[in-house]
């Protein structure tokens, strides 16, 4: 999966998970994520694909586990 092909409300998800779980690095692109026009979000997107990727597929699996655990 690409992170290129995340709307927004998923890449934001993303980035939550990011300030969640992620390092120091992580952290601060979620950051810069948050206050960035749609200019810059594309281009932070675009150099951390693979960082937003991997952090929503962190956030998709932990809402399948919570999802099982409320069942």
């Amino acid at each position: 999966m690409s992170a290129i092909q995340l709307d927004y409300e998923m890449l934001h998800k993303a980035a939550q998970q990011m300030e969640r779980e992620g390092g120091s690095f992580a952290k601060h692109i979620a950051q810069a994520f948050y206050v960035a026009d749609s200019t810059n979000t594309y281009k932070l997107v675009e150099a951390f694909d693979d960082l937003f990727a991997e952090y929503y597929r962190k956030y998709r699996r932990a809402q399948m586990i919570n999802q099982g655990e409320s069942k």
